[in-house]
């Protein structure tokens, strides 16, 4: 018996020493790898800077010892290379790390290189131009630094070797002494063996932490089923089979699969069925997929246990909104482009034919007020784009009670004279309606409901704003006589650049902006706008304010 002790006391301190040594040689790995990181990231910053400054002439006579450098450009055609022939390399754009440098600015990766045959680590730098410079080091080389160390921690080991074997000779004699002379039958009743005694007592209450155990492993079951299935995000967890072993309710809705059959995937997205095979081949990977009308992003990960593949986990996010959002950004961008171009166009033509005297002396004024003209509209629709993009960052802003009232005067003053120019007449019929909010935001709602009703008015017409209030709410409406809009098109009408009469709007200067810009500010002000419009019967737009402030 003093042997066995003996043995799994010595094999335990060779354990714990081996155990230290191995923490010891993988924390110094660590550390290497992480300076030899930070020596290419570092490098990578001088070589981007040198092609920002030189170009193709900072490789002329560039000697490079320690690491391989390459440079390639936006299509991953290899430029340069320190190490090899670059006119026979491969396309390298669909490399990790160039990928990414092309991307954010930088990238890395670790892999085996198909070039020198060996795990080498990647980092990669967009220049200024558009190229990438990449940086490679042979793993090979934080492995020498790492072995110059095997002396020591050899001395080291057999130390630890020796204590090892006192220390378990002495545990094993003062271990088994007393053992020896415990009564069997009745551990707890030896009082000559009061050191064990303890180890006598666990025994003993082993069945019951044994239960104890089973029943909290319950508790986190519940725990993890009630924390999932509160989240927005859809969760499945699978074996190495493929088969469901949890899913959340995000998860049943997004997918609808069937948990209890023993291949749920038959019927499911192919390229989802892809990337799950990915991972359970140890492979983590991301995907947008289309399922229904939903927009999915799935992040699928293999889940290992004590380095041995189990199954995988897939992550499922709802992004059909800001898919959506992105598409209009993506039109509001084209919109911008043209709506800019066109009054440009005709600002740089009628300066051509002035700058080279293709114009009549009679005819001069007449261009210049066209330059004029196309520069104010310009301005409105800059003016227009800067507003609404300040309302799309919905900043928190200051909020005070106002009355709608005072606002309307305010806007009136300034609308007037465009108003007698459309020969349009303006009626108002306020009344006190207290709003508590944002005097800008306040100002660009009834502004631009004013400016639209004038605009797109009848000659000779009239705009008719009110305001009053209930007990629950303050009111605005504006009402004209003008050409009004066709039912079909009110639903678009708050739409960036969308125009009911396109050759109207242009016309009278409209931007195409201020009912896009009403929109936002009625929402960010926790308001509601309604339409009721036909065609040749002028328009009424009611925004209905809550009264009490909104959080």
């Amino acid at each position: 018996m003093t042997a066995k002790i003996f043995r799994s006391v010595f094999a335990s301190c060779i354990l714990v020493a081996a155990m230290t040594v191995g923490l010891v040689v993988l924390a110094l790995n660590n550390y290497f790898v992480t300076i030899e990181e930070e020596r290419i990231a570092s490098e990578a910053d001088l070589a981007a800077a040198g092609v920002n400054a030189a170009g193709e002439g900072y490789f002329d006579d560039l000697k490079i010892e320690g690491y391989r450098l390459t440079w390639i450009n936006a299509h991953g055609t290899v430029l340069y290379d320190s190490q090899a022939d670059a006119s026979t390399m491969e396309n390298h754009g669909d490399r990790q790390e160039v990928k990414e440098a092309l991307l954010s600015g930088t990238g890395k990766s670790d892999r085996n290189s198909y070039t020198l045959a060996e795990e080498t680590m990647y980092y990669a730098e967009r220049c200024s131009d558009g190229t990438v410079v990449r940086l490679a080091v042979s793993r090979n080389s934080v492995f020498l630094l790492v072995l110059r160390l095997a002396t020591p921690l050899l001395w080291i080991c057999i130390a630890a070797v020796a204590v090892a074997y006192w220390a378990g000779r002495r545990a094993s004699h003062k271990i088994s002494e007393p053992l020896n002379h415990i009564d069997l039958e009745n551990p707890l009743q030896n009082q000559n063996v009061e050191e064990i005694r303890p180890l006598l007592k666990r025994i003993d209450e082993q069945n019951q932490q044994i239960n104890d155990q089973i029943e909290k492993l319950h508790q986190k079951q519940k725990e993890f089923i009630t924390a999932t299935s509160s989240m927005r995000e859809g969760l499945i967890l699978i074996n190495t089979k493929y088969q469901i072993l949890s899913q959340n309710p995000a998860a049943q809705r997004l997918f609808q699969l069937d948990a209890a059959a023993e291949y749920p995937w038959d019927d499911c997205n192919e390229q989802l069925h892809q990337c799950i095979e990915a991972a359970l081949a140890g492979q983590q990977n991301t995907a947008i997929i289309t399922e229904g009308e939903k927009i999915i992003r799935i992040d699928v990960s293999p889940i290992t246990s004590h380095g041995i593949l189990i199954g995988a986990s897939i992550l499922a996010y709802d992004i059909s909104e800001e898919y959506t959002a992105e598409m209009q950004r993506k039109e509001f961008t084209a919109n911008v482009s043209h709506e800019l171009k066109t009054p440009l166009q005709s600002i740089m033509g009628s300066a051509e034919l002035l700058q080279n005297h293709m114009v009549k002396e009679e005819d001069i004024p007449s261009f210049l007020n066209r330059i004029n003209t196309e520069s104010k509209r310009l301005l409105a629709l800059i003016d227009d784009i800067i507003r609404l993009s300040q309302l799309d960052e919905n900043q928190k802003m200051e909020k005070d009670e106002l009355d709608l009232k005072d606002t309307v005067n305010e806007v009136f003053d300034s609308l007037e004279k465009n108003a007698f120019k459309h020969h349009v007449t303006l009626h108002l019929k306020t009344e006190k309606a207290s709003v508590y909010g944002n005097s800008r935001l306040l100002y660009e709602i009834v502004y631009n409901l004013m400016d639209n009703a004038i605009r797109y008015n009848k000659d000779p017409g009239s705009v008719t704003v009110e305001t009053y209030q209930d007990d629950h709410s303050s009111y605005l409406k504006v009402t004209d006589t003008g050409i009004g809009i066709p039912q079909e098109a009110q639903e678009r009408i708050f739409e960036r650049f969308y125009r009911v009469d396109k050759s109207h709007s242009r016309a009278t200067g409209g931007t195409g902006l201020g009912l896009s810009i009403v929109k936002h500010a009625v929402q960010i002000s926790h308001a509601a706008i309604q339409v009721a419009s036909a065609p040749g019967e002028g328009s009424t737009f009611t925004v209905v304010f809550p009264n009490e402030p909104q959080r």
